[in-house]
């Protein structure tokens, strides 16, 4: 992960490892053990009827992205 990222410190690297764990790890990546599922279980959000775009939610400066499915 850090292969793409010069750290500048301690505390940079605290940082980026916090972002990195609570803001995509947990929540946004699918884990193959848990059927697909996020350690930090997501509520589903109804399906979108009609016209729909991804949203890409960047995380790590970009290096990972998050996506979301919103209403157009």
């Amino acid at each position: 992960m850090f292969d793409h990222i010069i750290l500048l410190n301690q505390r940079h690297l605290d940082r980026l490892l916090r972002e990195f764990i609570e803001e995509y790890y947990h929540v946004a990546r699918p884990h193959q053990g848990l059927d697909g599922d996020t350690p930090v279980s997501q509520t589903k959000q109804p399906g979108i009827s009609g016209p729909s775009r991804l949203i890409s939610i960047p995380v790590l400066g970009g290096l990972h992205h998050r996506y979301v499915r919103v209403a157009a």
